[in-house]
């Protein structure tokens, strides 16, 4: 969750309902300040959002430095909730106002939207978030025992119009069939593990991380602006009497 209250990146690609754009300002330990661009049925707009992080605290304050919701606060608590189970969490959220309410009835509107708007914008980072620790957790044990050369059955047998994940000791891989014939690539991209096994390829080869947009070469594995390190080398594809063979 740390990790994710730092990630200012992903914040138009995992919620487009509510960024449209981001460009960063500044960032740092401390958190970081963007100016982001609001969708049009958000009503559109600019705003400048800042986050702060009391990171040993698991602590961090949201706030609208200017434009749009300018003064509104959200802060956030996270609290493990026990020691037997690290990913059992207790989040507490409390939203200020830079002036109150004129009525109940218009503090009730504020709260019932501004708890709406932070419950999607949690579903979607959590959905997030446990895939990334569900890539690192499999990363860290699959390889233990994974081949270097995995039998995917009979080709023919196979659909042309999936995406098939495969284990091997070199890493995670997928082999879909493309322009008339089958290839293989990274099944997580390397700037943060983001799922790339089903992501669109375009007319000019590349494929694009849906967490932050970070666009890859098929033929090289380069990230197209040179934001992280290239996808692992794709093993080699053989078809072997009648089966379709990835790996060594």
């Amino acid at each position: 969750m740390m990790e994710n209250a730092y990630d200012w990146e992903h914040l138009p690609f995992v919620h487009p309902s509510s960024f449209a754009h981001i460009e960063l300002i500044d960032e740092g330990e401390w958190g970081w300040r963007c100016k982001t661009t609001l969708p049009p049925a958000a009503g559109g707009g600019e705003q400048v959002v800042e986050l702060l992080v009391d990171r040993p605290n698991h602590y961090w304050a949201t706030t609208v430095m200017e434009g749009t919701g300018e003064g509104v606060q959200i802060h956030t608590q996270a609290t493990q909730k026990s020691a037997d189970d690290p990913r059992a969490i207790e989040v507490d959220v409390r939203f200020y106002l830079p002036q109150a309410p004129e009525t109940e009835e218009q503090a009730s509107m504020i709260l019932g939207y501004l708890q709406a708007q932070y419950k999607m914008l949690y579903d979607e980072d959590e959905a997030l978030m446990s895939a990334r620790q569900d890539a690192l957790d499999k990363r860290k044990e699959a390889r233990k025992a994974a081949p270097e050369t995995a039998d995917l059955g009979p080709e023919t047998e196979l659909d042309r119009g999936m995406s098939h994940p495969v284990e091997l000791s070199s890493g995670r891989f997928v082999v879909r069939h493309h322009k008339g014939e089958w290839i293989t690539h990274a099944a997580m991209c390397p700037h943060m593990l983001g799922p790339l096994g089903d992501a669109d390829i375009s007319k000019d080869g590349t494929i694009t991380c849906p967490w932050h947009a970070y666009r890859f070469d098929l033929a090289d594995g380069a990230e197209q602006e040179g934001r992280c390190g290239a996808l692992p080398s794709p093993p080699v594809i053989r078809l072997v009497d009648g089966h379709l063979f990835i790996g060594e």
